[in-house]
């Protein structure tokens, strides 16, 4: 059987027993391709007989009016076939003469000049399997190829650059996220705080108080001034960390329960002179704080307290 790379055309020689033990995958040894070899099965040529190529390269010289071959010396008719053209008024004498004087003349003049019969260039020899064990490789096909391995130094380099990205990454990390970190791990707020420091950046307060943090409070209002009242309430600290103070709101609501009025209390507003707000609020503690404010004109029949963070 017959073959042929559909990359390169080249022509291999297999037998059945090669295509079977990779059912047909081979490997061409002029270009390296991996290909199917039954996908490309040429089909058997047989050399053609004798007379088959004599009859091919006749025509070459027949369809000549005056063929090279024709040139030869006549030879004289059987003398029954002599009679017959007598009969028949031919002069057979005079025809060949004739005839040989023209063919002579024609020779003569081109000798060169007559078409030679044209051949074909012979077809390449088929390769084979058995003659080559690199032309067609059916027990190897190709398969990942593995790195080689780094030199120690580019592996150590490698491992540094990884660990200085991986640092950096948590630098970052750190940076960004360091008020929900010092909440989430309140003995890192040292570390971070030293850190800060140095950058040039501050670490944020945890901002866990609810309006639970509100443990009672009043509104009063002053005898001789009916505009005038006083607000009075305790605010508690009951986490186990140092919290940011919030803002306290006040909401003023007429008979029907409707708002009527609202002011937000800043910590620099409620809080004592001798209380530092950037100090925070203390984990387990209470703070008392009174605000005075004139209402005016409004007529509030009850209030609502709420803590909030801007």
């Amino acid at each position: 059987m017959q073959t042929s790379c559909p990359e390169c055309r080249t022509t291999f020689r297999v037998s059945q027993e090669q295509l079977g033990l990779r059912r047909g995958l081979v490997r061409c040894g002029s270009c390296n391709a991996v290909f199917n070899a039954y996908d490309t099965l040429l089909p058997e040529l047989e050399n053609p007989p004798a007379s088959v190529t004599e009859e091919a390269e006749a025509p070459a010289q027949e369809s000549l009016p005056f063929a090279p071959a024709a040139f030869e010396p006549a030879e004289t008719p059987p003398a029954d076939l002599q009679a017959a053209y007598r009969e028949a008024g031919i002069d057979l004498a005079a025809g060949m003469v004739a005839y040989a004087e023209a063919a002579e003349a024609v020779e003569a003049e081109r000798p060169e000049a007559w078409p030679q019969a044209v051949t074909e260039p012979e077809p390449e020899p088929l390769r084979s399997l058995d003659e080559s064990p690199d032309a067609i490789l059916l027990s190897e096909l190709p398969t990942r190829q593995v790195r080689a391995r780094l030199p120690w130094w580019q592996t150590v380099l490698y491992l540094f650059g990884t660990l200085l990205l991986l640092l950096v990454l948590l630098g970052q990390a750190a940076y960004f996220l360091r008020a929900e970190l010092a909440a989430a791990v309140p003995e890192a707020r040292p570390l971070l705080e030293g850190a800060c420091d140095a950058l040039g950046c501050d670490v944020p307060l945890p901002r866990q108080l609810t309006r639970q943090a509100i443990v009672s409070s009043s509104l009063e209002h002053d005898p001789e001034q009916k505009s005038r009242v006083s607000l009075t309430f305790l605010l508690a600290n009951r986490t186990g960390q140092t919290q940011a103070w919030p803002h306290v709101i006040l909401t003023l609501s007429d008979v029907r329960e409707a708002p009527v009025a609202q002011k937000a209390f800043a910590p620099d507003m409620y809080l004592p002179r001798t209380v530092s707000p950037r100090a925070g609020f203390p984990a387990r503690s209470e703070q008392e704080a009174r605000v005075e404010l004139d209402v005016g004109n409004l007529e509030a029949a009850s209030y609502v307290l709420a803590v909030a963070y801007p």
